[in-house]
């Protein structure tokens, strides 16, 4: 059951804040036929390494514009994820200062200063609740590796090096801008998500992976 929040948070300020943090999603999944120049073993052997992630972080920057209601944000992000377990914070957006939305399967908490905790089922019970709509924030931990979420419909085009230039899935429009050699893995470094409502920018200045040597296997 969800906890009330205070009347003075207000609508606007949650609605930016659980927009944002959806900026920031395989064994096998159903996917529409392959679009672009990269060989199929070469997609599924990037697939197979980008599988052994299960422990990284990053930081970065997001913006975000709401064409439904003519409106912008910025803030900046640091996401950390352990497997299914995720910690997002938010700083500097919207003038509220740190926000936090952390949780994993069956458990979702926002936390902001100066105001009592909301929690749900899950971060999409949280944006269901409070605005009428959700976005997979559980996919985006797929998406921000740059690979589609397991189970869903997806179409994807590659670029020219056999990485994923843009995908669609769960109503979004994925477009990858730009990759960073990481420490071996070849990971996303700045992305666009767009849907009918919604754009939101994502650079990411630092990636970490805590856990290399066995994620990869060596």
């Amino acid at each position: 059951m969800l906890m009330s929040l205070p009347a003075r948070w207000g609508g606007k300020a949650l609605a930016a804040l659980l927009v944002g943090l959806t900026v920031f999603g395989l064994s096998s999944c159903v996917t529409a036929p392959r679009v672009g120049l990269a060989p199929q073993f070469d997609w599924s052997e990037r697939q197979q390494q980008l599988q052994q992630l299960q422990h990284w972080s990053f930081s970065g920057r997001l913006a975000i514009k709401d064409d439904a209601n003519n409106e912008s944000w910025s803030a900046s992000l640091r996401w950390r994820q352990e497997g299914d377990r995720y910690d997002i914070q938010l700083s500097g957006a919207f003038g509220q200062g740190a926000a936090r939305l952390f949780g994993h399967e069956g458990h979702a908490v926002i936390e902001m200063p100066k105001h009592s905790a909301l929690t749900a089922t899950s971060a999409e019970a949280l944006m269901q609740q409070q605005l009428g709509w959700y976005i997979p924030v559980q996919g985006l931990k797929y998406w921000l590796r740059g690979m589609p979420e397991p189970g869903s419909v997806s179409q994807h085009v590659f670029n020219e090096v056999g990485r994923l230039a843009s995908l669609q899935q769960s109503g979004w429009r994925i477009s990858y801008r730009d990759y960073l050699d990481v420490d071996g893995f070849e990971l996303p470094r700045k992305l666009v998500l767009e849907n009918p409502r919604l754009r939101a920018r994502l650079v990411i200045d630092r990636w970490h992976l805590p856990v290399i040597e066995s994620e990869k296997g060596g």
